[in-house]
């Protein structure tokens, strides 16, 4: 096992001393100001084990997957999911998640980028993490969208889309299409939208609390509700684009 990191060593002792749980060979795990650490701590090693003992409502993943004091670690692979597991599973989710909705997003024909999983540590308390995994998706009609995805559950936690600003032609070529700006009105309605799909995708409810116009966009927070929870899941809608829980 090869380690640098600098001496002051009790934030990592804390997540590596954990009870061992599972292992993953061949990783490279890489944290970026971690509570007390003021240098990047790089881990070559051939197996480093987790503690994913604690099981977290779902809830509670969604505020983790955005929580502004989190910290992520880059593996090699996860640990309910491969690569082409997690790919099959993200579509599969978005397909349920655009089912419901106006927005334009294919699934029987697209295609996802790989994307290497990562572990999230809340900070402030490093015995609440999970592995997600992260894809850039496009459909045939070039709209993308980059989702995180449990490892564990496989529901979709995060998710940015674009709207393609092209369409096709009959001899499969692409040309730009020029999109009437929405109105004010059009994108609170596709905020309340938004709300509604997360509240039939996720099963628990979702409802639109704040938001605020600013030039061309609106922000908004949809309130998830669930286990005695409230989780703000914050997010932009914009003429062409939406985002849902983004960190705020």
């Amino acid at each position: 096992m090869n380690i640098k990191i600098k001496p002051y060593l009790p934030a990592i002792s804390v997540v590596f001393g954990l009870a061992l749980s599972f292992f993953m060979p061949n990783v490279t795990a890489y944290i970026m100001d971690f509570g007390t650490l003021d240098n990047i701590a790089v881990f070559e090693t051939q197996s480093i084990s987790f503690d994913l003992e604690l099981k977290l409502s779902l809830p509670e993943r969604v505020a983790l997957a955005a929580s502004p004091s989190a910290e992520m670690l880059s593996l090699a692979t996860g640990q309910a999911l491969n690569t082409e597991t997690a790919k099959t599973r993200a579509i599969r989710e978005l397909e349920k998640f655009f089912s419901e909705g106006d927005f334009e997003f294919d699934t029987s024909d697209c295609m996802a980028e790989d994307a290497a999983p990562m572990f999230i540590i809340e900070s402030e308390n490093p015995a609440i993490n999970m592995i997600v995994w992260e894809f850039r998706i496009f459909d045939k009609n070039f709209n993308e969208v980059i989702a995180t995805i449990d490892d564990e559950t496989g529901t979709m936690l995060k998710l940015i889309y674009q709207r393609s600003r092209y369409t096709g032609n009959s001899d499969n070529t692409a040309v730009a299409e020029t999109n009437a700006r929405l109105s004010v009105d059009e994108m609170y309605d596709a905020s309340q939208k938004l709300t509604d799909m997360m509240t039939e995708y996720y099963g628990v409810p979702v409802r639109l609390g704040d938001y605020q116009f600013g030039t061309n966009m609106v922000y908004y927070r949809g309130d998830m509700y669930g286990r005695g929870l409230v989780i703000p899941m914050y997010g932009v809608v914009r003429n062409n684009s939406f985002s849902i829980n983004e960190k705020p």
